[in-house]
């Protein structure tokens, strides 16, 4: 990427998408305010797809000098024995259901998911290991699969449609992957707890739906010490919190690594207003199409391990998506259409009586 660039003394220059993660923000919001910007010409945007600016002081070491171009500072380098991994999942996530916010659903790309397979890999938490994938809109669990690597594959997840979409591609391919529908908020199945040597999952950006899924994962793990788990966390596009930490730590697990700009979550359209789309195909560099990043983060159980006691309404972990989609159908890639899958409908429909139940009662959200 930055291999590419040819700066000028002084200069600095940045795509859409080193942007996106170093200042912060989704894409729509930073598209429209970097427009701004060069109409106003407090920036310019050159040929070569940059934004940059003049300062008087030259930058001798920018950020995106040391970052590394190949595994783009995720550590991971796809472009050695990953690659076919790549080539697959590519074929594979062109069969991704829609998604749907009523289940804050929002895949990552494809170099994501093979970057996950790959650090699982670099840090033996793949090899041989019983692995609990929770939520898999992404099909994480099909590029893991794909390694023979991993000793079994259990996904849990609510969204059918998923569900169905993963068992066919394990019959095609003959993978050790098994599906269970599950609510979270529903009891974990009696023979997966105490189960699993790593779970993975990438929670809705709250503490308490961080809360929910970490316990989850921890009541799978095995009940002892250095056992793993993967979780997305610190979007780019919200501030952080130290309430996050504070969850891990009343859980008493242990954080091992922590990788900023790792996750890249892919744009959804139906979220874009004509101006945004008509912004992005004019600022977007190497048409990256990225809406935002997350932190990937690793955790080991200790001797004192716990999962948290919690009681949550399902209005509880809704995040910003969900409850804009609940207000208005036609903010949703799967509402908004004439024809829907039931099970999405009613399961909105649920969710819009707890939200009321816990108006009328005055409930903090």
């Amino acid at each position: 990427m930055s291999g590419k660039r040819r700066r000028e003394p002084g200069d600095k220059e940045l795509s859409l998408d080193e942007i996106l993660a170093y200042v912060g923000g989704g894409e729509r919001r930073i598209v429209r305010l970097l427009n701004q910007m060069v109409n106003i010409k407090i920036i310019h945007f050159n040929k070569n797809r940059f934004f940059h600016t003049r300062f008087k002081k030259k930058c001798k070491i920018k950020i995106s000098d040391v970052r590394c171009d190949r595994c783009e500072s995720g550590i991971i380098d796809i472009e050695k024995r990953l690659k076919p991994l790549q080539i697959f999942m590519t074929k594979i996530v062109k069969s991704r259901p829609e998604s749907t916010f009523i289940f804050d659903q929002r895949p990552v790309n494809v170099r994501t998911i093979v970057k996950r397979v790959g650090y699982l890999i670099g840090r033996n938490d793949l090899q041989n290991k019983k692995i609990a994938v929770i939520g898999d809109d992404d099909l994480t669990s099909i590029a893991l699969a794909e390694t023979r690597m991993a000793k079994e594959i259990v996904v849990f997840e609510i969204d059918e449609r998923i569900l169905n979409l993963i068992n066919n591609i394990s019959e095609t391919y003959k993978f050790n992957i098994k599906v269970v529908k599950q609510d979270l908020l529903k009891t974990t199945p009696l023979k997966y707890l105490n189960y699993f040597d790593v779970f993975i999952t990438d929670p809705t950006p709250t503490t308490k739906a961080l809360s929910l899924f970490t316990t989850k994962g921890l009541e799978m793990l095995k009940d002892q010490q250095g056992k793993v788990g993967y979780i997305s966390l610190y979007p780019s596009h919200t501030d952080m919190t130290i309430s996050f930490q504070t969850v891990l730590s009343r859980m008493d697990l242990l954080i091992t690594d922590l990788i900023p700009f790792f996750n890249q979550y892919e744009i959804i359209n139906h979220t874009l207003s004509r101006l945004d789309s008509i912004l992005l195909k004019k600022y977007d560099s190497e048409n990256k199409s990225i809406s935002f990043y997350e932190y990937l983060m690793r955790v080991e159980t200790t001797e004192k391990s716990k999962p948290l006691s919690l009681n949550f309404a399902p209005s509880d972990i809704l995040g910003k998506a969900t409850r804009l989609s609940l207000n208005n159908s036609m903010n949703d890639p799967v509402l908004s259409k004439k024809t829907k899958p039931k099970f999405i409908d009613d399961y909105a429909q649920n969710l819009k009586q707890s939200l009321k139940r816990r108006n009328k009662y005055g409930i903090k959200q």
